[in-house]
């Protein structure tokens, strides 16, 4: 049997596939708030706004910005819910260690904070 056979997606055991969806999902969730975050944070003042008079938007737009916090907590929630089923599934052999999901909850973290210390 050759690796990376359809035989051998049979075999994955049923919490590993959700694992592999759950993170899946987690890091679409964090790109979709990344770029509402590119819509909704203030806008940054520069010479050519200074010399042209253009007003920039120094707050966050109320819309789009409560968007982006919800998608991160949406974030938050599905990678802290992969990381207790990697921790319940793996806690007896400590082989087997998710290292994106723990990526995604500093990026989820880090976004909130940004969003709520100022950017």
């Amino acid at each position: 049997m050759k690796r990376g056979s359809l035989d051998d997606l049979k075999r994955v055991p049923f919490w590993s596939r959700v694992l592999g969806w759950l993170s899946i999902f987690g890091w679409l969730i964090f790109v979709v708030a990344a770029v509402v975050f590119n819509y909704a944070k203030p806008e940054r003042n520069n010479i050519l706004t200074e010399i042209f008079g253009i007003s920039v938007r120094d707050y966050w737009h109320i819309t789009l910005g409560d968007l982006f916090f919800i998608l991160l907590l949406i974030g938050l929630f599905v990678s802290l819910t992969s990381l207790v089923i990697n921790y319940v599934l793996f806690r007896q052999h400590k082989q087997h260690m998710w290292l994106n999901t723990l990526i995604l909850i500093m990026s989820c973290l880090g976004g909130l904070t940004i969003y709520f210390f100022g950017y």
